[in-house]
């Protein structure tokens, strides 16, 4: 158990950098406000921190929760797991002073016992992740378009309340044990990361413009909203922007004579779904008529020809909204 334990750690340590690395450069529509950059970094920081720990134990036998650096990241994580969240879902939220605050827990570090502050501390981030749950669950009305998110966001609350669970019991249970599952619940817990930002790497963004939707101010009060999806209308289906592989939210409301923020806004409120699902769906529209209209042409000339950029691309978002592949739709047109 205690090489698996360790393999756990090496993948989180290595993951933390990569994670950073796509967060920063990679990941599309999400904030990367210096506070967005310095909060990923601080989280995944104190995340590899612990597991430093972890590793110590592990190989050494050490027992660090009586030793100072441990615990100093053990305390500064739920700050940071808020500071980001908030960051990430709640970009155009204002930084006020008070937000420090979230900051005094660390103090526990200096005026409690150990066997008080360690468990108070998991329920402080306990309470963060509700919150979060909280942000989410205002979301509902949307949870059509984040089904298979959702299963993800399922097990990171079902792996929270294991983490509070053996915090509650830390003064009550062998130090050995408290590695162990810890250890092992951060190690989980990047993997399901990881998993999510493969399978939906536009989730964060996509998270972040729903709750942009929820808890904004509308930016359409001056909009003539018919005229401005009759233009929609026009651009996708004279003008077939979608061909374009590189566009981007920002071209098409600059075509549109819109901000950014107003036609995402316009978007999802006509049509219930991200500026980039509703692309997709404009692109496999159109593939669905060539499959049909042209026979004989490759599937992967017709992906090339809507817009996506590879024909993985292509197969993905095809399965994703007919829920069958382009050989598999075009099969059941001859049939």
């Amino acid at each position: 158990m205690n090489t698996f334990s360790i393999l756990n750690i090496g993948f989180t340590l290595f993951s933390a950098a990569i994670l950073f690395v796509a967060y920063a450069f990679f990941l599309k529509n999400v904030n990367k406000s210096w506070f967005a950059l310095t909060t990923c970094a601080g989280l995944l920081l104190s995340l590899a921190g612990l597991q430093l720990g972890h590793l110590e134990y592990f190989l050494h036998g050490q027992d660090v929760l009586l030793t100072p650096g441990y615990r100093v990241w053990l305390f500064i994580t739920p700050a940071m797991f808020f500071y980001f969240s908030r960051a990430t879902l709640l970009p155009e939220a204002p930084l006020h002073p008070w937000l420090l605050l979230h900051l005094l827990p660390w103090s526990f570090y200096f005026w409690l016992r150990a066997e008080i502050a360690i468990p108070l501390m998991f329920v402080i981030g306990m309470g963060y992740g509700l919150w979060l749950a909280n942000l989410i669950y205002g979301l509902r009305e949307q949870r059509k378009r984040f089904k298979m998110e959702m299963f993800f966001f399922a097990l990171f609350a079902a792996s929270a309340v294991f983490v509070l669970i053996l915090g509650l019991a830390m003064p009550y249970v062998d130090h050995a044990y408290f590695y162990l599952f810890y250890a092992n619940s951060i190690g989980i817990s990047f993997v399901l990361i990881v998993a999510a930002l493969i399978v939906f790497p536009d989730v964060l963004g996509d998270l972040a413009e729903a709750a942009k939707m929820r808890y904004a101010t509308s930016t359409l009060k001056d909009v003539d909203v018919s005229a401005s999806l009759e233009k929609l209308q026009q651009l996708m289906q004279q003008d077939k922007l979608y061909q374009n592989e590189n566009i981007s939210l920002a071209m098409l409301a600059e075509a549109m004579g819109l901000s950014g923020h107003q036609l995402s806004e316009l978007v999802n409120k006509e049509f219930g779904m991200n500026f980039s699902r509703y692309i997709r769906e404009q692109r496999v529209a159109a593939a669905k008529t060539l499959l049909i209209n042209e026979p004989r042409a490759s599937v992967l000339s017709i992906g090339l020809e809507t817009g996506f950029k590879t024909q993985s691309n292509f197969y993905a978002a095809f399965k994703e909204i007919t829920g069958m592949s382009p050989g598999a739709f075009r099969k059941t047109l001859a049939e």
